[in-house]
């Protein structure tokens, strides 16, 4: 399967304030998949295998949880291409 760059937007309990630290834990569970991401000011951008990349939003979402979120809202943008994207790429 080629690279995909997904936009994620993780919002603990429906909101988008006071989230009591949840956040930057759901960014530490970005940084340990070994995925290439940036931290934006309303979402992460992540680049990887498509799998590899819902697995991280499974995981982000079950750490909320984890953490006292009573739901869990999750905005998602992919971009496929046959021939795989990148970060950079959608930069130039």
């Amino acid at each position: 399967m080629s690279t995909v760059v997904a936009g994620i937007q993780i919002l603990p309990n429906g909101k988008d304030d006071h989230t009591e630290g949840i956040l930057s834990e759901i960014v530490n569970v970005i940084k340990e998949s070994g995925l290439t991401y940036e931290v934006g000011p309303l979402e992460t951008v992540v680049e990887g295998e498509l799998g590899t990349v819902l697995d991280v939003i499974k995981k982000s979402n079950q750490k909320s949880v984890e953490l006292g979120a009573n739901e869990v809202l999750s905005n998602i943008k992919i971009q496929y291409r046959p021939s795989g994207t990148s970060i950079k790429e959608k930069k130039q």
